[in-house]
């Protein structure tokens, strides 16, 4: 019992690195589009490598099997990205100029 709690929330920080991976990834991306030479090329190689490893990971976090610990792992992975994706928006979305004109 114990063990499979430490899975389920080390499944979680796992989930909470790839989403930084991916959404630092993205962010990465997205700041270089402007300075480089073949922009599409960037952004769909950046995509396809993002979105391999990511679904990559997932798979992983299954182990091969369906009992209930590894679908609890994989929704704990899965609720630490979304986590980070919304901690990621809340911090990097423009601020406001106030103008008082």
């Amino acid at each position: 019992m114990i063990i499979e709690f430490f899975q389920i929330i080390i499944a979680f920080i796992v989930g909470l690195g790839l989403g930084l991976f991916y959404f630092g990834g993205l962010w990465l991306t997205i700041r270089q589009l402007p300075v480089t030479e073949n922009p599409y090329r960037l952004f769909f190689s950046s995509l396809i490598l993002r979105l391999g490893i990511t679904l990559f990971v997932l798979y992983l976090m299954l182990n091969g099997q369906t009992n209930l610990y590894s679908v609890l792992s994989l929704l704990a992975c899965f609720l630490g990205f979304l986590l980070l994706r919304t901690i990621a928006i809340i911090l990097l979305q423009p601020k406001e100029k106030k103008n008082y004109g």
